[in-house]
């Protein structure tokens, strides 16, 4: 828990140095957005997480320069469900660092999460002419239906002069386009503080930088025609050492996504997000000059619908794609017997492939394999697979007396398909097995030691009642 306060203290403080000017200009002032909703009670390893933000936060107010200039934003600390909570608990000026802790320490969250007014508070405290470092810390997304994006894009087209950070706290599993198009939009960085090992690497990465690296790498990833959302990772070509990340999401706001880079080759791999098999592309990249790269990465898929069904009804079935010749498991399901899952609709990417087919409902051997099955982007391949089958049901008894014996079936090739107990009772004498057509062989044990076999024909939609007599040789 310790070193994920640390983690965002130095989220923070490495995001100064990031923005500040060369060393001959003054520092940037500093405005802090901080999230006091009611989801900072929660816990990570036990620790609530807004004690967790104030002892990171004031970590980072202790190491700031004594000559800093800062200011505090807080939200949703005073009223439940009220969207104007928002409220300016220090303005930007000279800094005194033990008062300003002091407040911190007193946030008690309680509220919602209006992320887009809080901005617009903060960049209200902006002098005209001052550089300014804003950082939101936020554990959630905009609660009260604006738009934080836009907000940040009218405050920078407005001559505002500000770069705008923004750490996501717990966050991880969230669709977090509007915190990454924010960033995106305010010139700045995004910095997911789930991930700790890529995290500390750009920190680390981020102390060495006088600015916000002036090249850009810009990758769109599509599929079928529209947005596609995929994971970009970056990592330094020479060192293999993680440099930065991102995801494009399926909004113009953040697809194409922009990662800003310093001159230098970098490896980088980008993997479609809800396609099942998309294998991750890798590709290189060169900055110089701090120009920008444009990449562009086509994810079409398409589908592959597999309908099962058992004497003309749904039938229950495990379903896996597998690379074709092979035995690469590329996408799976279960059709169960529901018009909701039957057919059973999986998505993988345009290719070629096998597809197995086996029976829940049935015993032995009914796995069936399609072969080198086309699937097209943007389109659906449709399968059908039907099963026959019909019931054995096999009474045992000594004469007029139902008895305990274990039932036990055979296929012709001698192969074990299914056993089952049956007792001395109406309710469990005779056992039935469901079973695909065929020549079984049936053996019987009775508990007390007696046994006897019969050879049975199972015919598709029908029942095939065998008694087996131990009173009879």
């Amino acid at each position: 828990m310790r070193r994920l306060s640390h983690i965002l203290f130095a989220a923070c403080l490495s995001i100064i140095l990031i923005s500040s000017a060369n060393a001959e200009d003054r520092a940037n002032d500093l405005i802090l957005i901080l999230d006091a909703s009611n989801s900072m009670w929660g816990q990570i390893d036990g620790e609530n997480k807004i004690v967790i933000a104030r002892r990171a936060v004031g970590e980072l107010i202790d190491e700031l320069p004594a000559d800093s200039r800062a200011g505090l934003v807080a939200y949703g600390h005073r009223r439940e469900s009220d969207c104007s909570d928002i409220e300016t608990l220090q303005q930007v000026g000279p800094l005194d660092k033990a008062e300003l802790k002091g407040i911190i320490n007193g946030v008690m969250p309680k509220g919602r999460t209006p992320i887009t007014t809080s901005l617009d508070t903060a960049f209200g405290l902006i002098g005209d002419q001052q550089q300014t470092s804003v950082i939101l810390i936020s554990d959630g997304l905009e609660t009260c239906a604006k738009d934080p994006c836009s907000a940040v894009r009218k405050a920078r087209d407005s001559g505002l002069p500000f770069v705008l950070h923004v750490v996501g706290f717990d966050v991880a599993g969230e669709d977090t386009t509007q915190l990454e198009c924010a960033a995106q939009a305010g010139g700045g960085l995004y910095l997911g503080v789930e991930d700790a090992e890529q995290l500390s690497v750009a920190l680390a990465s981020a102390y060495e930088k006088p600015e916000t690296p002036p090249g850009r790498l810009v990758v769109t990833a599509t599929s079928n025609g529209t947005l596609q959302d995929a994971s970009v990772q970056v990592h330094d070509a020479i060192t293999g050492e993680w440099i930065a990340g991102g995801r494009t999401y399926v909004s113009a706001d953040t697809n194409p996504r922009i990662i800003p880079l310093k001159d230098g080759r970098y490896r980088a791999t980008i993997k479609a997000a809800g396609i099942s098999g998309a294998s991750a592309i890798a590709f290189e990249v060169e900055i110089t000059d701090g120009n920008a790269v444009e990449r562009s990465f086509d994810f079409s898929s398409g589908e592959i619908a597999v309908l099962v069904t058992r004497n003309g009804d749904l039938s229950d079935a495990t379903v896996r794609v597998l690379a074709n010749d092979s035995s690469t498991q590329i996408a799976a399901g279960r059709t169960y017997v529901a018009a909701t899952s039957n057919p059973r609709v999986l998505t993988v990417p345009a290719g070629t492939y096998d597809i197995e087919v086996k029976s829940v409902e049935l015993k032995g051997e009914t796995l069936y394999r399609f072969e080198d099955i086309v699937v097209s982007g943007s389109e659906r391949t449709e399968i059908q697979h039907e099963y026959a089958s019909g019931t054995l049901s096999v009474t045992v008894r000594r004469g007029d007396a139902l008895i305990d014996a274990v039932v036990q079936v055979y296929d012709d090739a001698g192969r074990s398909v299914v056993g089952r107990r049956a007792y001395a009772n109406g309710s469990k004498n005779p056992v039935s097995f469901e079973l695909s057509p065929g020549q079984y062989l049936v053996r019987v044990n009775e508990v007390r030691g007696e046994r006897k076999q019969l050879e049975t024909q199972v015919t598709a939609t029908a029942t095939t009642d065998l008694v087996v007599d131990l009173a009879s040789q």
